[in-house]
């Protein structure tokens, strides 16, 4: 759903010239080295900059064109490639990243390469998560104890006529919170509802 389905692939012979053409040119910071749609390795900005000498920074400079011939994509690709399946969800993707210390992950199908997924993705997909109309708000709870705060939310939202835009959980150390989005015009009711009815708010904003 959520990745990027054109990717910019090179073979092992590209040189590391024609590798940065092809980063400046799209604007995108790592290709996916491949032959016939198999993965082979990875390469990206930085890996192309440590190649060369310190003080020069390939992807700054006015023309790569004069740059000396410093080896191909094949010789300082990353390898073997860490990969995401496109039917995983997209905090797996995102926990895998993570984990690895890894900015993009292909998603394959089978043995087929079928997209990318970059830390760019992962933020504009959390963003609109947790993003909301203007003059919405975001009330963050408490529901470690009470699980039950999900259900009396949405009768609450229904009864004040509040428009519950979005609503994530997620466990933190060892709370369980709730983040929820909600428009309309007794957004302070609701709060007030949800402290009398014994549920923690934390914050909202």
């Amino acid at each position: 759903m959520f990745m990027t389905r054109s990717v910019e692939t090179v073979t092992p012979e590209t040189t590391l010239t024609e590798a940065v053409h092809r980063m400046n040119s799209r604007n995108i910071r790592r290709l996916v080295v491949a032959h016939h749609r198999t993965i082979l390795g990875m390469v990206c900005k930085q890996d192309i900059i440590r190649v060369f000498p310190p003080d020069l920074n390939p992807f700054s400079v006015a023309s790569v064109d004069g740059l000396p011939s410093l080896g191909t994509v094949g010789d300082i690709m990353s390898k073997p490639v860490i990969t995401i399946e496109a039917d995983q969800p997209i905090e797996a993707a995102a926990r895998r990243m993570t984990e690895q210390h890894i900015g993009g992950l292909p998603v394959v199908q089978g043995e087929k390469m079928v997209g990318i997924i970059t830390e760019s993705d992962i933020f504009r997909v959390f963003s609109k998560l947790l993003s909301g109309q203007t003059g919405s708000a975001r009330i963050t709870f408490d529901i470690t104890q009470s699980l039950d705060a999900l259900p009396q939310l949405l009768a609450l939202c229904r009864d004040l006529k509040l428009d519950l835009t979005s609503m994530i959980t997620f466990v933190d150390g060892t709370r369980q919170l709730a983040v929820a989005r909600v428009s309309g015009a007794n957004q302070n009711r609701l709060i007030e509802k949800l402290w009398d009815a014994g549920h923690s708010v934390l914050n909202v904003t």
